[in-house]
């Protein structure tokens, strides 16, 4: 049976241990949001990528721009033959410059950026991706590629042959250039943020951040992400970004990550992107703030373990085996064990508290309850009740023999529909 739980704390609890059903069980009604936050799950987990402003005035042909850039920049005349890409010599030609030789241009030049339309269209095919890609191994190079491509760099990074490009730029900028660039996608626009929404541009964003690990710039990139926390945990490729932040660095830079997963946590459980999204944060998380936000979770499990969507969390906590994160979790749900035990989500949530240090817990519930037998033929309950034998017998063999002789009183009425599977683990442990 696959499992899935829902994370949020019940009201105070009371005659727990009395032996009619009513008394025992707790309305689901009463639980409220440990905050008591009103939360809205209309967020939305896209956006609309501005478009970066092309200039297409000048236009040229493959290779006669080609020929006319290397013409221009070298002084000499290139033999291209009849394709740039049938013919690789020119790169010889391009690497053999004299090392005191400067492109004769600024960014504002008009030559320039021609040029630079040309190569970005370039950038964007495959092999000319990989060509350019080559000239950048040149060191001497980077200074005249950078400056072609510098303002396109947005439309570089977002297309699937221009982000291997974007990728080998960054590897060998240096910090100004870095600076450059990440005020270019900053201002006006959070461009770190639209990146990250999009399949190549998620890749860039990720590269970026390995490439800026031990930089102090490092920082703005976790103000750009951290201002949009809720939404890209909430798309499906932009929260994997997230996720980079946090394999890759440490807890300290990743702080104000960490404060927006507490703020939007409750939010994010109850969305169902949000949620998967959050079980994985849960387990990269490091630092102080890991148990603050473990406690959040765990003080609000009553709640979300009959969420549809926030049990994968709990159950996500429960998997931890963090000892006194899943006490308070097993505490909380106490009262509540045998009506989890009928739904699809709770049920999922009860087999981990029984897989787990909970196990006493929901047997000892169990046997008070006079709907143990309804619970073994229902159709969710019968798992959990397959499993609190097969567990049972393995580590609390007193509680399993409870168990067992409570069941055999009423083996004819489970001999029909989900009670067999019941009786039939029962036969199997004899």
């Amino acid at each position: 049976m696959e499992s899935s739980t829902h994370p949020q704390n019940p009201n105070t609890m009371a005659s727990m241990y009395s032996s009619s059903l009513e008394a025992l069980q707790l309305p689901f009604e009463n639980l409220h949001l440990f905050d008591n936050s009103s939360l809205s799950l209309n967020a939305s987990s896209t956006g609309v990528f501005p478009d970066p402003q092309r200039n297409h005035g000048l236009g040229f042909s493959r290779v006669g721009s080609f020929r006319s850039c290397l013409d221009y920049f070298t002084g000499e005349s290139m033999n291209l033959g009849s394709s740039m890409f049938d013919n690789v010599n020119w790169f010889n030609s391009f690497s053999n410059v004299s090392p005191g030789f400067q492109p004769i241009f600024s960014l504002d030049s008009e030559y320039s950026y021609g040029y630079s339309n040309w190569v970005i269209d370039m950038a964007k095919t495959e092999e000319g991706s990989k060509d350019l890609q080559k000239l950048l191994s040149n060191s001497k190079n980077n200074n005249m590629i950078f400056s072609w491509v510098f303002d396109f760099i947005v439309e570089l990074m977002i297309d699937q042959s221009g982000r291997y490009l974007f990728q080998k730029l960054i590897e060998s900028a240096d910090e100004t250039q870095l600076q450059m660039i990440l005020e270019k996608l900053l201002v006006p626009h959070n461009y770190i943020y639209y990146a990250s929404l999009l399949k190549y541009g998620s890749c860039s964003i990720k590269k970026l951040i390995t490439v800026l690990e031990k930089s102090p710039l490092i920082t703005c990139v976790i103000k750009a992400l951290s201002d949009k926390f809720e939404k890209l945990m909430m798309d499906p490729i932009g929260h994997y970004v997230i996720f980079e932040c946090l394999d890759v660095l440490d807890s300290q830079t990743n702080d104000p990550l960490n404060i927006q997963a507490m703020k939007h946590c409750l939010e994010l459980v109850r969305h169902e992107q949000g949620s998967v999204s959050m079980s994985g944060f849960v387990t990269r998380i490091k630092g102080p703030r890991r148990d603050q936000l473990l406690k959040l979770i765990s003080r609000n499990s009553a709640f979300l373990a009959q969420d549809p969507t926030g049990n994968y969390v709990v159950q996500c906590v429960i998997r931890l085996q963090n000892p006194a994160m899943n006490d308070q979790i097993f505490r909380n749900l106490e009262g509540y064990y045998v009506k989890l035990s009928t739904t699809k989500t709770g049920s999922y949530v009860v087999e981990h508290c029984l897989l787990s240090s909970g196990l006493d817990r929901v047997i000892n519930e169990l046997l008070r309850s006079d709907r143990l037998v309804s619970v073994a033929k229902d159709r969710y309950g019968n798992y959990v009740v397959q499993t609190a034998l097969k567990e049972s017998k393995k580590r609390e063999i007193s509680l399993h023999g409870s168990l067992v002789v409570k069941l055999e009183q009423h083996l004819k009425c489970l001999q029909h529909g989900y009670g067999r599977n019941v009786v039939s683990v029962l036969r199997s442990l004899q």
